[in-house]
């Protein structure tokens, strides 16, 4: 809502701390960008002590007037200095007796000081120059915190600029783990491939086959898979129909859904078929029957999430 900045009322409001904060940070704009509104705020400062002085703040004003008003130090020294030359002034006026003080009406007490200054020029210009240096002093301290208020918009906008430094280097360093994990199951893979190869003297040989999933167990055109008396494993390409994860991990369940041989955080690999999850599987661990593979995914959160299953037929010859 739009207030009227050079509206009396709206500065005595202001001053009284009787606005909302939307308000007050409106006016405070206008106070920092104005130049005649210094001196407006000054002048309301003023008829507001007169106000005081001469009894005419009414109910709330009172009370906004000692509690938000005289907050500040300078305003307390006007309100005493006001105070000390109103009983001057009075104490200097013999023929007016207590009544007719009580009776009559209060006189503006600016127009008072105005008197009071005419014929002391010492007087008159101490006071100028005191209120010269309290303006001064305003004014410098609007524009000290003008400046201040910059500062903090400085540190604020490089303590963001360093947090989202932190977060992408953070993510950096979760991909950097996520890779090196999985190069880590390639070289266990082919490190245990190896191992297998070298621990048996008799000629070995390694199967090689594809499955897709879709295919229930109870299919007729469940794949077949012929395992040879000298093989020594067999490796399985698990076709994905969706690379989605960052790794895999598979189990080997046999027809009583008992797990028999698990790996985890397996990789995608190309293949001709397209994307797959490749593993070589001990081929002693495979009998006659059905097995299945239990592909799950496993995203950055390491929960495990299900993908399917892969069922074929283990035939010995």
């Amino acid at each position: 809502m739009e207030i009227k900045t050079k509206d009396e009322n709206t500065l005595r409001k202001y001053l009284l701390g009787d606005m909302s904060s939307e308000q007050q940070e409106e006016l405070e704009l206008w106070l920092m960008s104005d130049e005649e509104a210094y001196d407006l705020l000054v002048a309301a400062e003023d008829d507001l002590i007169d106000d005081s002085l001469a009894g005419r703040l009414k109910g709330d004003e009172v009370t906004r007037f000692s509690k938000h008003f005289l907050a500040a130090s300078e305003r307390r020294r006007k309100l005493q200095f006001g105070r000390s030359f109103q009983r001057f002034v009075s104490s200097t006026e013999p023929g007016v007796t207590a009544e007719r003080q009580a009776e009559r009406k209060p006189s503006s007490f600016w127009a008072a000081l105005g008197g009071f200054l005419e014929y002391r020029p010492i007087a008159r210009y101490a006071i100028s120059a005191l209120i010269l240096v309290i303006a001064l002093g305003g004014a410098w301290s609007i524009f000290r915190i003008a400046a201040l208020q910059r500062q903090l918009n400085s540190a604020t906008t490089q303590l963001d600029e360093a947090g989202r430094e932190r977060d992408e280097f953070r993510r950096q360093l979760d991909e950097s783990q996520s890779v090196g994990e999985r190069m880590r199951a390639q070289f266990q893979a082919l490190e245990e491939t190896i191992m297998a190869l070298k621990s048996s003297s008799a000629p070995q040989a390694l199967l090689a086959f594809n499955l897709i999933p879709g295919i229930s167990r109870s299919s007729s055109q469940i794949p077949k898979i012929a395992i040879t008396a000298n093989a020594r494993l067999v490796q399985f390409s698990l076709t994905l129909l969706d690379d989605n994860y960052p790794s895999y991990g598979a189990a080997l369940i046999d027809a009583n859904g008992r797990e028999l041989w698990r790996r985890d955080r397996l990789p995608a690999t190309a293949t001709r078929e397209g994307k797959a999850v490749v593993l070589t599987v001990p081929a002693e661990t495979l009998s006659n029957g059905d097995y299945s593979f239990r592909l799950s995914g496993i995203p950055d959160s390491q929960t495990p999430e299900s993908i399917g299953s892969f069922y074929f037929r283990s035939v010995r010859q």
